[in-house]
C-alpha cells in the first residue's frame, strides 16, 4: 500500500488536491480502485496518510543527545525530504492549494501528528538539559530552520548540502552578530 500513498502525492502534486481522485491513484499504480476505497473511504483520509507517511522521516531523526546534533539531524533529513520527489509534491501541493482549508487542515493535522511532536520532545530536553532557553519559541526555531531549507530548496534551485545545513544550524544556535552588537 506504500504504492497507493506515494502515488497520491504525485498525483496531488500534478492535479491538485480538488481535481485528485481515488480512481486515479489505483489507476496509476496498477490497482483496483475497491482496494483503494476499502483502506481510503475518502481523499481526504487519503491524503492524511499520505502525509503522515512521507513525513514520518522526522521520528528519526531525534534524541541523539545534544541540541546541535538533533537540529543537524532534523534539518539533513528534511533537506533530503525536500529533494525527494514527494517531499517536492507536498510543498509543491501546499504552495498551489494552499488556500484550500480542507487541504491545510489535513497537512496540519499530519504535520502535527508526526514531525512536530518529534521537534517538540527534542527542544524541550534541550531546555532540560541547559542547551537552549526556556523563552525560546519551539516554533520560531523549527520553522526558520525548515524557512531556510525550503528557500534554499525550492526558490533557490540549489543543493541543501551538509555545509549549508551545518551553517543554518550553527547560525540559529549562535546568532549572527558579534558580541559587541
Amino acid at each position: 500500500m506504500q504504492a497507493v500513498l506515494y502515488a497520491s502525492l504525485e498525483q496531488l502534486a500534478l492535479v491538485g488536491f480538488d481535481r485528485l481522485s481515488i480512481p486515479g491513484v489505483a489507476a496509476a499504480v496498477g490497482a483496483n480502485k475497491t482496494s483503494v476505497y476499502r483502506r481510503w473511504p475518502t481523499k481526504e483520509e487519503l491524503i492524511k496518510d499520505a502525509l503522515r507517511a512521507a513525513m514520518s522521516h522526522s521520528e528519526e531523526a531525534t534524541g541523539l543527545g545534544s541540541l546541535r546534533a538533533d537540529l543537524m539531524a532534523l534539518a539533513q533529513t528534511l533537506a533530503e525530504f525536500l529533494h525527494s520527489n514527494a517531499g517536492r509534491a507536498i510543498i509543491r501541493m501546499l504552495l498551489n492549494d494552499g488556500d484550500n482549508n480542507e487541504l491545510r487542515a489535513i497537512a496540519i493535522a499530519a504535520y502535527g501528528d508526526v514531525s512536530r511532536q518529534a521537534a517538540w520532545i527534542t527542544l524541550e530536553a534541550a531546555v532540560h538539559r541547559g542547551e537552549l532557553k526556556s523563552a525560546v519559541a519551539p516554533t520560531t526555531l523549527l520553522f526558520t530552520l525548515a524557512g531556510a531549507l525550503i528557500h534554499r530548496v525550492l526558490v533557490e534551485r540549489a543543493v541543501a548540502s551538509p555545509t549549508f545545513v551545518e551553517g543554518v544550524v550553527d547560525m540559529l544556535l549562535h546568532g549572527a552578530a558579534t558580541q559587541n552588537s
